[in-house]
């Protein structure tokens, strides 16, 4: 690694280690932020993360989901919907926290749908094996971050906290599907991504940190060592719809929503699921086409397959 990576290794060192004032950790993260982190950066801070985090050992084939948020779209909790339906297919290890710059994230949709979130390595194996789908909340796996939420909340925007988020799931998925919630940082995310461990990764961006029906999304697929870079247009699949109609609520009307689109209501909701599905399924080896992967997707919700996983999983 180079010297700009060693650097920010220490100081995120003694960040987690609460060798910095609050008011240290504060400036930083704005600075940092404002001034657009650099992949030196998000990548030092998740080989810390990882360094102190709470571990899981599980070797088989799993996917996660998870988006840097950011934003500012307040969407639907999208990749959370799209990664129960995934879940009928492949292992799906969902890391993820409450909301800090929105209204509901995907721990909060999640406990509103009778889903434990409060996983241990045991339980969330367990579930895996049984189930195909656990729940990390993020808090219980890095506790070293339980001084630096409090900053979080009182700075109230995204951080690079947000950024390396997907990139700190403890039970390191084996492929993952990566909201980042601006064009402008996907080189500098994939660069990040380069530099840690990363075999099968898909990277999105559009108008949110999902694939949208609203605009078209950016996407770079990192399969081994080669990275392919393409757009999506949702207008190719007859999908199109305006951003108004993705608007999230807080986490008891959008759980609401998300059970109502697997009983069949909600087209918009329905479309924009499956096709974020349908992506992950892809980026999964699940399906190679995304056409045969969204049409996947949307029978899984038509038939009411995707509502029964919902309860199965909610049945703990």
């Amino acid at each position: 690694m180079n010297q700009a990576f060693e650097t920010a290794y220490l100081m995120f060192d003694d960040m987690l280690c609460a060798r910095m004032s609050e008011q240290e950790i504060e400036r930083i993260l704005i600075e940092k932020s404002t001034t657009m982190e650099q992949a030196s950066d998000i990548a030092a801070l998740a080989q810390v993360m990882r360094k102190y985090a709470t571990s899981i050992d599980f070797f088989e084939p799993c996917l996660d989901t998870c988006g840097s948020g950011g934003d500012n779209s307040h969407s639907f909790n999208i990749s959370t919907a799209s990664a129960i339906v995934c879940s009928l297919f492949v292992n799906v290890a969902k890391h993820g926290n409450r909301a800090v710059s929105s209204k509901s994230g995907s721990a909060d949709i999640l406990e509103s749908l009778g889903i434990n979130i409060q996983q241990n390595p045991d339980e969330a194996k367990a579930n895996l094996k049984q189930k195909k789908f656990a729940f990390l909340f993020a808090p219980l796996y890095h506790s070293k971050l339980k001084h630096i939420m409090p900053i979080r909340k009182k700075i109230g925007k995204r951080t690079i906290f947000n950024l390396v988020g997907p990139l700190v799931n403890p039970i390191r998925p084996t492929h993952q599907l990566i909201g980042v919630f601006s064009k402008d940082y996907l080189n500098v995310y994939l660069e990040a991504v380069e530099m840690l461990d990363f075999k099968n990764v898909m990277l999105v961006s559009s108008d949110m940190d999902e694939i949208s029906l609203s605009s078209p999304t950016l996407i770079y697929y990192k399969k081994g060592l080669f990275v392919k870079r393409f757009e999506f247009d949702p207008i190719e699949f007859g999908i199109y719809s305006s951003l108004d109609n993705l608007k999230g609520f807080d986490a008891a009307t959008n759980a609401k929503l998300l059970k109502e689109t697997f009983l069949g209501q909600h087209k918009v909701l329905r479309d924009v699921i499956a096709i974020n599905a349908a992506f992950a399924l892809v980026v999964s080896e699940v399906e190679s086409d995304l056409k045969l992967a969204f049409k996947l997707a949307l029978e899984s919700i038509e038939n009411k397959r995707a509502y029964e996983k919902l309860l199965e999983i909610g049945n703990d």
